[in-house]
């Protein structure tokens, strides 16, 4: 089937009930790599991405740049962090995205503030089936909206378009319904966390999970 329109999905929170593994584990990296103090008031920073976030805290904690060899070694870290941790997918999440990419005219790509290796290990975790060549994390971007623009460009790339006639992003906080606002497409909210704080930021539409989903909307 043609795919003419596109979702873009968020993945911890979104996806993955992860939030707590990711932030626990995220922390934990950024100490094994000489930062005594995080600042964990996420929604201070500028830029709501582990490589934005992880600069900001090393060169202010131990006073020295944050190297691109640093990154990947916060990113090793990070995923050693989490190994051995339980996460689930939100409900209804996996068969919803496969029913998605088997029965509609959407196709899907994947944007998250994550790095890419515990990102790719905490949705093979989860049981969630997508295709590597669609996802893009934080490891070239500091800011969302470049996160989520690379996905939208490897998307047209990997479906063979030059245009979706829709696209609409899936995510469950601020910074999600922040960047579909700044770059001009459709937001759905996800996720039992922040829905207040999401209308709050014009957000329209939100779902618990992906059992109550209104597919009328797509």
């Amino acid at each position: 089937m043609k795919k003419e329109n596109l979702l873009v999905f968020d993945i911890d929170g979104t996806l993955l009930d992860s939030e707590n593994v990711h932030q626990t584990g995220f922390v934990n990296a950024l100490r094994t790599i000489g930062v005594e103090f995080v600042n964990t008031d996420w929604e201070s920073y500028t830029h709501l991405t582990d490589s934005f976030i992880a600069k900001e805290n090393y060169e202010r904690d131990v006073n020295r740049g944050f190297s691109k060899q640093l990154l990947q070694q916060f990113e090793a870290e990070f995923l050693k962090e989490i190994k051995e941790c339980r996460i689930t997918q939100i409900a209804g999440a996996n068969t919803f995205l496969q029913e998605i990419i088997t029965q509609t005219n959407y196709a899907v790509c994947f944007a998250t503030g994550s790095m890419l290796l515990p990102a790719e290990f905490k949705l093979n975790r989860a049981g969630i089936v997508y295709d590597r060549p669609l996802l893009e994390a934080s490891n070239r971007f500091f800011t969302r909206e470049e996160i989520v623009n690379s996905a939208i460009a490897k998307a047209k790339n990997y479906f063979n378009t030059t245009n979706f006639q829709r696209i609409i992003s899936l995510g469950d906080g601020i910074w999600d319904v922040k960047t579909a606002n700044n770059l001009g497409i459709e937001f759905i909210g996800i996720g039992a966390e922040n829905q207040e704080k999401l209308e709050a930021h014009g957000a329209t539409n939100h779902f618990v999970n992906f059992l109550v989903f209104d597919r009328n909307l797509l």
